[in-house]
């Protein structure tokens, strides 16, 4: 298995979108409808990032992508997922180490990402040297670490 991680190009849109529905329904169901209502947002949020969309292929396969943004005083992990079929992989591990290189190579030394907390990713990220900080306002897990 060789995993390519890339910069997005515009036909990953649809993947990335099935990606972030998938999510949703799974994890947050009960917000389904304000997703959908907030979609342009979304939209706007990747397109105005999308040199920070990172995307991982397996044999030419999609297989997961990440996403941040500069906050100024730190760079935020708003998105990592990676498809079903690629899970237990590495990929999301590859996608966030990716996303602190990228930070750092931007001049963002300070990374921060939120998690639900019944999500298992928050043992990938406290693995990778994140440290919980606190509860951000909607209830979800603060990440941060250092780049």
């Amino acid at each position: 298995m060789t995993v390519l991680l890339r910069k997005a190009c515009v036909t990953d849109i649809p993947a990335i979108y099935r990606g972030e529905e998938d999510y949703i329904r799974r994890w947050e169901p009960d917000h389904e409808a304000s997703w959908r209502s907030e979609l342009g947002r979304h939209l706007s949020r990747w397109v105005e990032n999308f040199y920070r969309l990172t995307v991982a292929t397996i044999g030419g396969d999609f297989a997961g992508y990440s996403l941040w943004t500069d906050e100024q005083a730190y760079a935020e992990l708003c998105t990592i997922n990676v498809t079903q079929a690629c899970r237990r992989r590495g990929i999301g591990r590859l996608l966030l180490d990716t996303y602190a290189l990228d930070a750092a190579s931007q001049g963002l030394t300070h990374l921060r990402l939120s998690v639900r907390p019944d999500n298992p990713a928050k043992l990938m990220y406290q693995e990778a040297g994140y440290r919980l900080t606190g509860t951000d306002p909607n209830g979800y897990l603060r990440y941060e670490r250092s780049a």
